[in-house]
């Protein structure tokens, strides 16, 4: 990973506008290999901006386990900790090259925000957008089943970085077996079962390190099998 002090990211809404305000000196990362920018045992200093690429955002276990949280694209900041004033960011954040990444002091944007309210406004409201999203895949974990927990998480993720949009409506979504089991929070043989299972109705079909599927068509099953258990779908 390479750094290096060029012309400050793009605009992109107004937290982004931030980051390429020369006053907060944001400090460029380019990624040409795969990195890992912060470990959880990191103390959380910066706030991050993707330009361009991709980073997925882990969730790590005492056993070292970890949690497929997030993937992440251009325009989407991560490090909440920081702005938390936590001690550890708590999370893994690995970044898929090539990449962009621009990193910039708390500091600087606590001061920014006391300058520019609408940066604020902008901020908090996206922190409670993450919130109540946060509340939700909690609330999955807990009621639902496997089943349903993975096709939650591949609508969720079909609107990421790591989905390609199709001309016929569907998308192409680049993961692997194993990072669909850190996200849903099941063993992967249990998760290589369960999209066998949609592939056998012709809900999706399946490459090397890729799903092909129907966002709309594959939400639709969804809420068919929550009304025949009498659920309310999330």
């Amino acid at each position: 990973m390479a750094g290096a002090a060029t012309e400050p990211a793009g605009a992109g809404g107004r937290i982004a506008e931030a980051f390429a305000d020369p006053s907060v000196g944001a400090r460029r990362i380019d990624v040409k290999e795969p990195t890992v920018l912060f470990e959880p045992a990191t103390p959380p200093d910066n706030l991050y901006l993707i330009q361009s690429g991709q980073v997925r955002m882990y969730q790590v276990g005492p056993d070292k386990s970890a949690r497929l949280a997030d993937i992440l694209g251009p325009g989407d900041w991560f490090g909440t900790a920081a702005l938390a004033g936590a001690e550890l960011y708590g999370a893994r954040a690995d970044v898929v090259p090539p990449s962009i990444i621009w990193a910039m002091p708390v500091t600087r944007l606590l001061r920014l925000l006391g300058e520019q309210p609408r940066v604020s406004v902008e901020l908090i409201g996206q922190l409670a957008g993450r919130l109540q999203a946060a509340y939700e895949a909690a609330a999955r974990l807990v009621f639902d089943d496997c089943n349903q927990r993975l096709i939650q998480t591949l609508l969720k993720f079909s609107r990421t970085a790591a989905a390609t949009p199709q001309d016929n409506g569907g998308v192409v979504l680049h993961i692997t077996h194993q990072e669909l089991a850190h996200a849903v929070g099941a063993a992967r043989e249990t998760v290589s079962l369960a999209l066998t299972q949609l592939r056998q109705r012709n809900l999706l079909r399946t490459g090397r390190n890729r799903l092909l599927f129907d966002p709309q068509v594959l939400e639709e099953f969804s809420r068919r099998q929550l009304e025949k258990t009498g659920e309310e779908p999330q």
